[in-house]
């Protein structure tokens, strides 16, 4: 690997910055682990790219939860614009991704995968995004929002109708123990 002009600790994992918002490269396992770590927080996991209309549509939403619960819980914008080709490596659309997340102000935790999206799919038994998967206090997948499904009717799930009041309702439950 060339890490010429790099200090060990940033070999590790490439991180971008634009407007104060930072990005970092990590696979979906890597995130996973991430994920395990915010130990008594509830987890939003938004999976998206700059190709998906939905995504872009309800991505401001997820902004706006984690300024809302900000010491409850802890949102990460996992970017996978990355289809896996030698020519292209993950940080190919850095520019366009950050330029997206600044616009959005998205001061949260945001991955762009290491991990090709086909792969990413294949781990997460997910046909598409958009997907936001909610993992409960204690790191497990609480559930997963996707719109493989009719659950969420024609127009599919948004973080107004289906998401935010289960993450109310998380924290309220957690509230009482």
């Amino acid at each position: 690997a060339d890490t010429e002009g790099e200090t060990p600790q940033e070999s590790a994992t490439k991180q971008f910055r634009r407007d104060g918002i930072t990005a970092e490269i990590a696979t979906w396992e890597e995130t996973l682990e991430f994920i395990a770590g915010q130990s008594g927080k509830v987890v939003v996991l938004d999976a998206w790219s700059t190709y998906c209309e939905p995504c872009i549509k309800e991505f401001p939403n997820l902004v706006a939860l984690q300024k809302q619960y900000a010491d409850q819980i802890v949102c990460i914008s996992f970017n996978v614009n990355y289809i896996g080709l030698e020519d292209t490596p993950p940080e190919s659309d850095s520019d366009e991704i950050l330029d997206f997340l600044s616009q959005q102000k998205s001061e949260l935790h945001n991955v762009i995968s290491g991990t090709a999206d086909e792969k990413f799919y294949e781990a997460t038994d997910l046909g598409s995004i958009p997907a936001v998967f909610v993992y409960g206090t204690d790191g497990k997948l609480k559930k997963r929002f996707d719109n493989a499904e009719l659950e969420f009717g024609e127009e599919g799930f948004t973080y107004k109708q289906h998401i935010i009041p289960l993450i109310e309702k998380m924290l309220a439950e957690n509230a009482v123990k």
